[in-house]
């Protein structure tokens, strides 16, 4: 390897998340942390992929280099037009209607609005709210197939693409929003690092980056694999010794 170049690790596994959670266990890191790209996939039904080829690094903050690395970051490029925004949207929204009606075994509706820095396409059906409430993996892999979906434009989507059903996954995200405050208080004021034992490298993302601009705490991926966890440390700033973690 060659000097000052970052550590790359190429794997092979049945799904994007299990080659995903292979390399974070190589690099020793958390998935969320990695930049990666796809290399080769074999798609089985709909978006349940047989396998699929990544080359994985570590991310590099406030590298624009590292960024385009990433296979879901979006790359710089001359903005699209209200017309063509719609188009897309409208576009998305309707292949994210035919799968969801599939696997709901009926017609459903789904809305379609930009957010910031998201599309939210929300599906209105109560069956799938309760399936994703129960795995998060399946909107990820949904928005995986819909990021692809768009060939045409020949570029990076100008969004990220975010499934939800019945708002049940942002309700999600206000919870942890709001819970990573409230620990953050508590390991500021206690001077004690906390230990969130979440199985979900989704729900730790939520809580990265609620606490990403706290100065008063940093965060920090602990363990390998399915015992991934994630600490609160009180800020390194504050110059206090750090005592044995609230688990």
């Amino acid at each position: 390897m060659e000097k000052g170049k970052a550590r790359e690790v190429r794997v092979s596994a049945k799904s994007l998340e299990k080659a995903l959670a292979e390399a974070a266990s190589q690099l020793k890191t958390d998935s969320i942390q990695l930049d990666y790209k796809i290399v080769s996939q074999k798609s089985g039904f709909l978006f349940f992929g047989k396998s699929v080829e990544i080359i994985a690094r570590v991310k590099s903050v406030g590298r624009r280099a590292e960024a385009r690395f990433n296979d879901e970051a979006p790359r710089e490029s001359e903005p699209l037009t209200d017309a063509e925004l719609n188009g897309l949207k409208a576009e998305l929204k309707e292949f994210c209607e035919g799968i969801a009606s599939f696997f709901a075994e009926g017609p459903v509706t789904v809305s379609a609005s930009l957010v910031d820095d998201r599309l939210i396409l929300d599906i209105d059906d109560e069956g799938l709210e309760a399936q994703i409430m129960r795995n998060q993996k399946l909107a990820e892999s949904l928005e995986h197939v819909l990021r692809k979906k768009p060939r045409h434009l020949k570029r990076e989507l100008p969004f990220r693409i975010f499934v939800d059903a019945r708002s049940v996954r942002q309700r999600r995200e206000q919870d942890l929003t709001q819970m990573a405050r409230d620990l953050s208080d508590k390991v500021f004021e206690n001077k004690r690092p906390v230990v969130l034992n979440y199985k979900s490298s989704y729900d730790r993302k939520i809580i990265h980056m609620a606490l990403d601009k706290d100065a008063r705490v940093y965060t920090k991926s602990i363990g390998s694999g399915p015992n991934r966890k994630l600490m609160i440390l009180p800020s390194k700033d504050q110059g206090a010794e750090i005592p044995e973690a609230d688990v």
